[in-house]
């Protein structure tokens, strides 16, 4: 699709000049004449040929019998043009180069084969040389050759205007892409952002800038990746991509954003819809990594559950790669306040040792003995509350922390009220009942 945009404005570029050239032969100057009338009608047939394939043949039976025309570097531009037309690019950026080697600074060779250079599907270093000599090239001349007084009668400001900006665009658009290939990453994406600049609804070059943005592994830059991913995917206006290609690339976004951020239907349709509406993401916008969101969720549950936030990591740091030193480093220390769901109590009257479920698990993850029994039973299902129990004992799998000692805060039942204490004259009363009974 940006290969078809690029040699549409080519054609728009070159059209007007060549006209030019074409009338000069046709009503030849003094300085600058065909050789014969045989000549004078070859060029007439190539100008009134509309098959690439055809004109071809006819431009090359004039380089046979014509190879010093006075027209030589006119034919080239006609051989360039005419190979874009029959879709042979390499062979329309060598007849660039020959125009190159008859005109030095010619400003259509420059644009052919900057325009082409990303669509050659070749990384050679010659190849790469020659389009980054040509970007350079095209904006080196830019100025020059759209200067208000080279403009072609025929041409409106507007169209002139346009050519010059699709020379930039095709400029910065080749330097990219040369710079990708080259590795040299940081430059690539300044150019693709400069192209973007120019040209918002390149898709293609949003696809590009992802791969050079990922291919630096550099985290600060993982949103404008993801979003330079997403917008070559979602984008279908002038310019996308087509649609077998952008549904590739949303597949690969969509992994890409998981392993990055973890699952999120509602964040990655938010890229896309943002995406989908500019070329690049406002200056708030951050998606947030994996590792950032649970820190986040870490933070929040420290001020909503400080008692299980604490366990949590307790348990993280048990079960992590670190998971022995971090043993080492809690073993026979005095626990601060911890909660947990009592599993079993033993013995059932007066317990001692308690299996607690300390998160969500409803899985028995502490084994608490304390030094005292309690002096009345605790039902399974309470929730108690202790503190300065130490740990002794720690099994991975299943998972299983022993702790000794300690006491218990909150959560105990309330102990059961004393009987009723007889009043005073209920007692006389009594005791005159029983010395009647006696007597």
């Amino acid at each position: 699709m940006l290969r078809k945009h690029t040699l549409c404005i080519l054609t728009l570029c070159l059209l007007s000049p060549l006209t030019q050239c074409w009338g000069a032969l046709q009503a030849p100057a003094a300085q600058k004449q065909p050789k014969d009338r045989e000549e004078f009608d070859l060029f007439n047939n190539v100008l009134k040929e509309t098959d690439p394939a055809k004109k071809l043949q006819l431009l090359d039976q004039w380089k046979q019998k014509y190879p010093d025309s006075a027209y030589k570097d006119d034919r080239l531009q006609i051989y360039m043009q005419t190979y874009q037309q029959a879709n042979q690019l390499p062979k329309a950026v060598e007849t660039a180069n020959e125009l190159l080697g008859l005109s030095p600074d010619e400003f259509s060779a420059y644009y052919t084969i900057a325009s082409l250079t990303p669509f050659l599907g070749s990384t050679d270093a010659k190849v790469l040389g020659d389009g980054e000599k040509a970007a350079n090239g095209l904006l080196r001349t830019l100025e020059p050759h759209f200067a208000p007084d080279k403009k072609p009668a025929n041409v409106a400001d507007a169209d002139w205007a346009q050519g010059k900006k699709a020379a930039q665009i095709v400029a910065h658009q080749a330097l990219g892409w040369i710079a990708w290939q080259q590795k040299k990453l940081d430059v690539g994406e300044q150019e693709f952002l400069k192209t973007l600049e120019l040209s918002p609804t390149a898709a293609q070059v949003s696809y590009w800038l992802g791969n050079v943005l990922l291919a630096q592994k550099n985290p600060d830059k993982y949103t404008l990746t993801l979003f330079s991913f997403a917008r070559a995917a979602a984008f279908d206006g002038t310019g996308a991509l087509a649609p077998a290609g952008r549904q590739q690339i949303e597949t690969f976004l969509t992994k890409l954003y998981t392993n990055y951020h973890g699952a999120d239907p509602n964040g990655l349709t938010e890229l896309k819809t943002l995406a989908k509406a500019s070329h690049l993401p406002p200056a708030e916008f951050k998606i947030k990594s994996s590792a950032e969101v649970e820190v986040e969720k870490e933070e929040e549950l420290k001020k909503r559950d400080p008692l299980l936030a604490f366990f949590l990591t307790v348990k993280q740091g048990l079960t992590g790669s670190d998971g022995s030193k971090f043993w080492e480093s809690m073993k026979g220390t005095a626990m601060p306040q911890m909660r947990g769901t009592v599993l079993t109590a033993t013995p059932p009257l007066r317990p001692k040792t308690f299996t607690l479920a300390m998160s969500q698990s409803k899985e028995a993850e502490v084994t608490l003995i304390l030094d005292t029994p309690l002096p009345r039973k605790l039902d399974p299902g309470a929730v108690i509350e202790f503190v300065e129990a130490e740990p002794t004992e720690f099994t991975p799998s299943p998972f299983m922390i022993k702790m000794q000692g300690g006491k218990i805060t909150s959560g105990l039942p309330e102990a059961p009220p004393p009987p009723p204490r007889k009043t005073a004259p209920a007692a006389k009363k009594a005791g005159a009942a029983a010395k009647k009974k006696a007597g």
